[in-house]
């Protein structure tokens, strides 16, 4: 908790963030029921959901544009660019209105992949090198926490004032974030990359970069494995709660809490965990977290299938929390935004594809067997990556406290 209660810069982070976390899933909830009430289609539903999706694959632009403007602009401008886009949900009337809807969920995911990136890059700038891991661990606990809420309030508000009021809010969360942001004194935020544009260049320099350290890349391509089967969950968690455990979709709100609940608990204990075992151990335990979940959900039991899920969703902060803290450790400042930007399109691609993937196998495979592969493979992924060479992170210039002579305030992307 020191970094929470010491660090001012840090505060305004998590606060911005939690708010912010709160009213964008609440959004996109809402978004998803707005678009089936106007269209009736379930298909049409799903596809705002697709839109918030589909920007991470590209996450290495947002690298680019956060390592060659000043960060705290970039924030500033992305939130109120998208305070005033949300507005424009107002004019959605009827069926042929839901491209607007479309259009402007889907600048949510662009603002999203930029806002993640320059967040992580901002994170190393304002704690402590060893307060990284608590620091990571605390904002996912923030957001996992707010996700277990956010669907239950999107959809009341929905219910109880409609789409416009709900965009409205999410607009105004927006603008509070940009207003941290611009509150905060970063003297020392500047442009990273100058010259001309060399965007091809600029854009594999990320990616170049955490391929040359032998342990960024076997984390990464060890997660990205991973991450190439743990989507079928996303699918099977039907499966698993109707022909295994017999109940109604419904139950399956209970695994989301269980899931939250280990993710929450894993985020709190990030830091002290990484302190005794390292980042890149981390990971690993978090990819046989889920590989331990993967085997529980076999058990026809209700309340081992809630362990599973409290284990995967510890599993899943883990890999989350050790990815981007190992990022960041290996990282010089002025590489740093493409770096994590090209890191998060290495994982979430694959990833993408998994969900995508266990639909079509569902229909074809025993959901048992799918979940005997996910077991095996990320098994596979944790042995390997504990096994593999591991270089030693890069010590990083401790951030001058603020109160210190010539120290400089800390700078919160708030959002």
């Amino acid at each position: 908790m020191r970094v929470l209660l010491r660090n001012r810069g840090f505060q305004l982070l998590i606060f911005g963030q939690t708010l912010s976390t709160l009213g964008d899933r609440a959004l996109i909830i809402a978004f998803g029921i707005w678009v089936k009430e106007l269209t009736g289609s379930n298909a049409a539903a799903g596809g705002a959901f697709f839109f918030v999706a589909l920007p991470f694959l590209f996450a290495p632009f947002a690298g680019v544009i956060v390592d060659r403007f000043p960060r705290r602009a970039v924030f500033i401008v992305t939130n109120l660019v998208m305070a005033c886009l949300l507005l424009m949900t107002l004019l959605v009337r009827s069926a042929e209105d839901v491209w607007l809807l479309y259009a402007v969920i889907l600048c949510y995911g662009v603002s999203a992949v930029i806002i993640t990136a320059a967040q992580g890059a901002l994170v190393s700038a304002i704690v402590d090198d060893d307060d990284l891991p608590a620091a990571n661990g605390l904002l996912q606990t923030a957001g996992d926490g707010v996700k277990l809420l956010a669907p239950l309030i999107g959809a009341a508000l929905f219910t109880l004032a409609g789409g416009h009021v709900v965009a409205i809010l999410d607009s105004a969360t927006f603008v509070a974030a940009a207003v941290a942001v611009w509150l905060v004194r970063a003297p020392g935020d500047r442009r990273h990359v100058q010259g001309a544009l060399r965007l091809r260049e600029e854009l594999l320099s990320g990616l170049r970069y955490v391929f040359a350290s032998p342990a960024l890349r076997n984390m990464l391509l060890a997660l990205g494995l991973a991450l190439l089967v743990c989507g079928f969950s996303q699918t099977l968690v039907f499966a698993i709660v109707d022909e295994g455990l017999h109940r109604t979709a419904a139950f399956i709100g209970v695994l989301s809490c269980a899931q939250g609940a280990g993710a929450i608990a894993a985020g709190l204990a990030a830091g002290a965990v990484t302190r005794r075992i390292g980042d890149i151990r981390l990971v690993v335990a978090g990819i046989a977290g889920t590989s331990a979940a993967s085997v529980v959900y076999l058990v026809p039991n209700a309340v081992m299938v809630c362990v599973g899920a409290f284990l995967f969703g510890a599993g899943i902060c883990w890999t989350t929390v050790g990815m981007i803290t190992a990022v960041q450790r290996r990282t010089p400042d002025d590489t740093r935004g493409r770096a994590l930007a090209a890191s998060m399109g290495i994982v979430s691609t694959p990833q993408t594809v998994s969900i995508a993937l266990g639909a079509g196998l569902s229909l074809l495979v025993d959901y048992r067997l799918l979940l005997v592969v996910m077991a095996a493979v990320t098994a596979a992924c944790a042995v390997w990556l504990a096994r593999a060479p591991n270089d030693a992170p890069t010590v990083r210039p401790a951030p001058m406290p603020e109160d210190a002579p010539g120290g400089k305030e800390a700078t919160s992307p708030g959002r």
